[in-house]
């Protein structure tokens, strides 16, 4: 299992409003060997705002389908232009533990 995480800087205001683009369907949901997508809010600090957007993949392969897709160039077409990004960064995680309640 692999996590990426998109964490996405923003003005202050603006993360709601932006996290919106990721409530619609882009695509990613039909990408063979992915798991779910999870959009996490931060409280601004010093004007500034952050959007983790956290996709689960069964494995690298899978991703890197996404990445490789023309959906994934569609879904962040225009992305760039967006004035109130001041930055982002991209990593991956793999997951060695899990537990659930109960367990």
């Amino acid at each position: 299992m692999l996590v990426v995480t998109n964490t996405i800087k923003v003005k202050e205001g603006a993360g709601a409003a932006l996290a919106q683009r990721f409530a619609y369907a882009g695509g990613v949901q039909d990408m063979p060997g992915f798991v779910r997508m999870e959009v996490w809010h931060g409280s601004a600090k010093e004007g500034v705002e952050e959007l983790k957007i956290c996709t689960v993949w069964e494995n690298e392969e899978a991703f890197k389908g996404w990445t490789s897709s023309e959906a994934f160039r569609n879904s962040h077409r225009g992305a760039g232009g967006n004035e109130s990004i001041l930055g982002a960064s991209l990593d991956k995680y793999e997951l060695l533990i899990s537990r659930t309640p109960g367990e």
